[in-house]
């Protein structure tokens, strides 16, 4: 099972975390949120490392979400990122311009390749976005357009796997938005994870710990557990709602073997 970090400078504070566990061998990759006010001064420690260690993989966090963002381009034309309850409705409900999504989502791509100096090894989306109708679509041309030869990250699994863990309905729920994208991927020819773990529902109650047991043991070898580690939250201008929850699976995360 692979661990893969969210949200790479969603804040310096989580960058930190993030490069101090891809150092010390703790998880295997993490995902970049490039639209964010910490990405022009965290993403050359990330770069720096990721020469050093070709090992490591490196992804792009398509973010869509957040209204406290905003778009990399003006081909949205929204001042500011909507929320994610906002976007599964309207991308549901096929109000969303996908020659738009298109060209925001080419936009992020092509921050991350300035930057890296080539493309990401793998892409996943903020909140789960590129599983959403219409920009799931959107997703897989834009990375077709640019020779994409990594892999996308679907949310799903055997059955068998998925009712094994807690948490069932939110994760058959992101198993039955992953069915179209897993199509829709095949068509263009692009890689996805067979199988996908790290779903719960950031709450103080949870014990991190024990379900990251559960999920090394259902899930295969060639599964992609998400992870969201991060130091305490000291930046009011970025709202995280799961401040607390980052901190706790930083210390959990520190502690793995």
């Amino acid at each position: 099972m692979r661990l893969v970090a969210d949200d790479y400078a969603y804040t310096s504070g989580i960058s930190k975390s993030i490069l101090w566990l891809l150092e010390n061998n703790k998880i295997h990759g993490t995902s970049c949120m490039v639209i964010t006010q910490a990405w022009p001064t965290d993403r050359q420690a990330l770069k720096d490392l990721s020469e050093k260690r070709p090992d490591i993989q490196i992804g792009l966090h398509i973010t869509l979400t957040g209204d406290w963002l905003k778009p990399s381009s003006t081909a949205l034309g929204w001042a500011v990122l909507p929320t994610m309850q906002q976007l599964l409705l309207k991308s549901h409900l096929h109000l969303l311009d996908t020659r738009q999504i298109e060209a925001e989502i080419a936009s992020q791509i092509a921050i991350f390749q300035r930057d890296f100096g080539r493309l990401p090894d793998f892409v996943d989306g903020h909140e789960h976005v590129h599983l959403f109708p219409q920009i799931r679509n959107a997703c897989i041309r834009a990375l077709h357009a640019v020779g994409f030869q990594g892999w996308v990250r679907q949310c799903g699994g055997p059955l068998k796997g998925v009712l094994k863990r807690p948490y069932r309905i939110k994760s058959l729920f992101l198993n039955y938005l992953s069915w179209a994208f897993k199509r829709q991927a095949q068509r263009y020819g692009i890689r996805y994870n067979q199988e996908f773990a790290g779903i719960y529902d950031f709450s103080l109650e949870s014990d991190f710990a024990n379900l990251l047991q559960v999920w090394q043991k259902t899930a295969s070898q060639d599964s992609v557990c998400m992870c969201h580690p991060g130091a305490p939250h000291t930046q009011p201008e970025t709202p995280d709602p799961i401040a607390r929850s980052r901190e706790r699976e930083m210390r959990v995360l520190s502690n793995r073997k």
